[in-house]
Formats: C-alpha cells, structure tokens, sequence
C-alpha cells in the first residue's frame, strides 16, 4: 500500500477511535435529516408540477401552460436528480457509519491484550492512567501495547473493504 493511503488509513481510524460515539450519532441524525428534506424536496416538486389553470371567458378551466408535458418531464427529471444527490449524500454517510463499525469489528478480532488496551482506551475513551486502573497495570505498559495493537489494527483496516476508495 503507498504511504498516503496508509497515512489516511491510519488518520482515520485514529478518529473514529477517538470520537465514535459522537461521529456515530451525527451521522445516523445526518442521514434522517437527508431523508426528510428529501421527501420534503420531492413533494415540492411534485407540487410545482402541475400546470396551473385559468378561468376562460365563458367561465370554463382551461390549461394555461402551453407544453404541459414539457411541465411534467421536467418535474421527473428535476425529481430524479434529487433522488441522485440524496442518494450519493446518504450512501457517502452510511460508509462512514461502516468504517465506524468496521474498526470495531477488527477491534473485537485483535488478540485478547490487543483489544483489552484499545477497549480500555476507547471504548468509552480514557487517560492512559484512567485505562492503566483499569487494567490494573502500569501506565507504561499501556502505552507499549496501545502501539502493538495500534499497529496490528492499522494491518487489519488497511486491509479492509471499509477503507478501500
């Protein structure tokens, strides 16, 4: 792997060990507030579709829009392209939300001492002290198996479909 990718790789995971919950809740509100403007865009084009009707002089309704199948095409298409950019926004967030889960999973799949220090550290996030009470060791020794198993997880994501572009 090249050292940009592996550098991003790396970035990335080391966000969403860091802020996972949060990054996790923004997203899945992201995704509802997509789906509402969404419907909400759709209803208005919908709306703004239907040609607009007059009061003829005998007292009849008459079309008043002279191509009102051009109306109509357009609405599909400008409908259709919402669609689209939804579609791209939330399909964007949800592999967001899969990294997120992704290196939860590797996480889960490390060694027992590997994933006992990440799970310490960042799940919920702590001090190396506060983990170290946990453990119930040395601080030191924290710090030396957060980067084993950093390094291990970092192997494992780079190798992920989660993290592949």
């Amino acid at each position: 792997m090249d050292k940009p990718k592996e550098s991003k790789v790396r970035t990335r995971v080391m966000e969403i060990l860091r802020n996972h919950d949060q990054e996790a809740r923004v997203i899945e509100a992201q995704i509802a507030a997509e789906k509402e403007a969404l419907e909400a865009d759709l209803e208005f084009i919908l709306e703004s579709a239907y040609p607009s009707s007059q009061l003829s002089d005998a007292g009849v309704r008459v079309q008043s829009s002279p191509d009102p199948d051009g109306r109509l095409v357009r609405m599909v298409d400008k409908r259709d392209r919402r669609r689209q950019r939804a579609n791209e926004a939330i399909g964007n967030l949800e592999c967001q939300l899969q990294q997120i889960t992704e290196v939860q999973n590797l996480v889960y799949a490390l060694d027992t001492r590997s994933k006992c220090v990440l799970l310490a550290l960042y799940y919920p996030y702590r001090s190396y002290d506060e983990a170290a009470e946990f453990l119930q060791v040395e601080r030191t020794t924290v710090y030396r198996q957060r980067e084993i198993a950093l390094n291990r997880l970092f192997a494992r994501a780079e190798r992920s479909k989660a993290f592949r572009e």
